[in-house]
């Protein structure tokens, strides 16, 4: 008999491992107008059994999300064990959660007018994509060097700069196969920009190459606002996910989907042979008007690129 998938509504926050977890907050909260308190946890103790084991692991983190519906961001500051960056230089194209992107006006404006607050990479850059149009970028990093992208095209109504946090972007190995699990699985049933390679040559000062061939799409859920952008990248090819990275590790960490069912969720991956990271975990949740048990859980999608599912009470 064929399992019912319970219903996943689309991204709904990135983690990111910080090396002071204060400057962070400082960035998210005063530059990306990110300033609605969504979760404080202060400083929690073994947590995650299933990432470490065995071992003690302490962390601060908390969970902040701009005005209008965007993508919340969770900031995480580990302490022990004591961690390291995932990698020396972020380049565009590694696997695993490799950028945000966030809505702005005017990209070449943007630039200009934060070039104090914000650490930009190259200069603004315009694609002409396939379906879409006119799409023009310019790239920066957060205190931690993780990559934003900052992005304004004809569809984008942005009432003020900057705008939402609307997508997270994924390098992968094999678009098609992960265009297919995400699509499968994870309930990103809509194909917003079709697979492209617009952004070919226009990527070669956070790629590490101006030679770097790219393709990539933007998938979207019928159940939920937030877009999943994944990317693979040629010449060079994306750089795999180190093998000794921990979860808390600087550089981005994950992304998460909400789901309305976690258990269901657990039985139906597993049903399908996907792997999973951690079981469900229940969690008390007391934060942003929620009361009550949550759950989440840890999966892997093809490229093992850690995706929680999680579950908020109500």
């Amino acid at each position: 008999m064929r399992m019912e998938k319970p219903v996943v509504t689309g991204i709904q926050h990135v983690g990111i491992g910080v090396r002071d977890i204060e400057a962070s907050r400082a960035f998210y909260r005063d530059v990306l107008r990110c300033t609605q308190r969504m979760a404080d946890f202060g400083l929690t103790h073994n947590a995650m059994p299933d990432f470490f084991r065995a071992s003690a692991h302490v962390f601060n983190a908390w969970m902040y999300g701009q005005e209008q519906d965007a993508i919340v961001v969770e900031c995480v500051q580990r302490f022990e064990p004591l961690p390291r960056p995932i990698r020396k230089q972020n380049l565009y194209g590694d696997i695993g959660v490799n950028k945000i992107t966030v809505e702005v006006s005017d990209a070449a404006a943007f630039r200009a007018a934060y070039a104090e607050r914000i650490r930009f990479l190259c200069e603004p850059k315009t694609a002409q994509i396939p379906g879409w149009g006119k799409y023009s970028f310019v790239y920066g990093t957060d205190p931690d060097g993780n990559l934003i992208e900052f992005a304004s095209c004809p569809q984008w109504e942005v009432p003020g700069n900057p705008g939402r946090i609307r997508s997270l972007g994924i390098g992968v190995t094999d678009l098609d196969r992960s265009m297919e699990f995400y699509t499968r699985h994870l309930g990103f049933d809509q194909v917003v920009i079709a697979p492209h390679e617009s952004f070919s040559g226009l990527v070669g000062e956070i790629s590490g190459s101006p030679s770097t061939q790219v393709r990539s799409c933007l998938l979207g859920s019928s159940n939920g606002f937030h877009l999943l952008e994944l990317i693979e990248v040629s010449k060079p090819r994306g750089r795999s996910i180190p093998f000794n990275a921990l979860w808390g590790d600087y550089g981005y960490l994950e992304g998460c989907c909400l789901c309305l069912d976690v258990l269901g969720m657990a039985r139906y991956l597993m049903k399908g042979g996907i792997d999973l990271l951690s079981y469900p975990t229940a969690v008390d949740v007391h934060e942003a008007g929620l009361e009550g048990t949550g759950w989440f859980l840890y999966a892997k999608d093809p490229d093992g690129i850690p995706v929680e599912l999680l579950e908020l009470p109500g």
